[in-house]
């Protein structure tokens, strides 16, 4: 139901009815202007709202409730999709298109985990736009993954990088640490002297660290599995009571004690370290080297899953595997040498 009037300043408006009940109102100098204004109205109406009209609505809900670590991976997604989909009216992508948006992705070399997330958030966006009537099914759902993503392998380091480690713990301790512990490396720079039991010779994982920009801030473990304890062992043991004798202050990583290290000050301390020893070796990879040692030494994968922090053995399996392979690999080499 239409109804033209001619407003005060001349222009006339029409007020229109929809479908919902709400009212309408359209401007124009001429009746043909405002008719012209209407028809586009209603083109658009069944077309829906476009896949970046919900995909900024469910961001701005969205952003308010995602910890700050996880907003880049977020953002990065929704931006990967926007540029993909852009002005497609969100109730006409089909699962075909999902997969091949999907497919695009991975041609660009992203590994399993980062496609696997990215739709995760799509359909996130999705299911926001079930919520707000823009569309009638999650085109999602029925989707699969693209075959032969690469997956991210992450190597122990070298022995001979683990060997350097060890001999130039006086140069920085943090990757000391990390070999002796398998600590991941927000848990260890948010590490303060309460959390080291040198009675009992364990060490408290409590919390760890996130950025936010520069700074870092303790945030609590995502899992329950997060919060364990980890043995301390003799090496580290003696490390740190000659070390606590000059640094008695709070956080055993840090310039002052009172704050964990700065993201750019920690990045100074790696390269220095780095540059003196020679080791390449990250954090990740000195804590996939303490399970490879620990499997070596006999320890069975639940326990090195419980020291570790592992939500689910099949994590820890994973490496347990690479270390059977290394192992099965060895035993071939011997029996080929005694054959011949």
């Amino acid at each position: 139901m239409t109804k033209l009037k001619k407003r005060a300043d001349g222009r006339l408006v029409k007020t229109v009815t929809a479908a919902n009940g709400k009212r309408l109102f359209f401007y124009g100098k001429t009746e043909r202007e405002i008719n012209k204004k209407i028809l586009e109205y209603r083109d658009k109406e069944d077309k829906g709202k476009t896949f970046l009209e919900v995909s900024d609505d469910w961001w701005e809900e969205a952003e308010e409730r995602l910890a700050v670590q996880s907003i880049q991976t977020y953002k990065k997604a929704k931006s990967r999709a926007d540029g993909y989909f852009k002005d497609t009216p969100i109730k006409d992508i089909t699962p075909k298109d999902v997969s091949g948006f999907l497919s695009s992705v991975a041609a660009y070399g992203y590994a399993q985990r980062t496609v696997a997330k990215q739709k995760v958030i799509l359909g996130l966006i999705f299911s926001h736009g079930i919520e707000k009537d823009a569309l009638m099914f999650n085109p999602c759902a029925s989707v699969r993954l693209p075959k032969g993503l690469p997956k991210v392998k992450r190597e122990s380091a070298t022995l001979e990088d683990e060997k350097k480690i060890r001999e130039s713990v006086d140069v920085w301790l943090f990757p000391f640490f990390a070999l002796m512990t398998g600590m991941r490396k927000g848990e260890l720079l948010a590490l303060t002297w309460r959390d080291v039991d040198f009675e009992n010779n364990i060490i408290h994982v409590t919390k760890s660290v996130y950025r936010d920009g520069n700074q870092g801030f303790i945030k609590e473990p995502k899992t329950a599995s997060g919060v364990r304890i980890v043995p301390l062992l003799k090496p580290l043991r003696e490390k740190l009571l000659e070390i606590k004798k000059r640094m008695p202050d709070d956080f055993i990583f840090s310039d002052d004690g009172k704050r964990p290290f700065t993201d750019s000050r920690f990045r100074s301390l790696v390269a220095h370290f780095k540059k003196v020893t020679g080791v390449q070796a990250t954090a990740h990879q000195l804590r996939h080297s303490f399970a490879t040692i620990a499997f070596e030494a006999g320890i069975s994968a639940k326990a090195v899953q419980e020291i570790l922090g592992h939500s689910q053995v099949t994590t820890t399996l994973n490496i347990y595997t690479d270390f059977r392979k290394k192992s099965f690999e060895q035993v071939t080499d011997v029996l080929n040498k005694r054959m011949i």
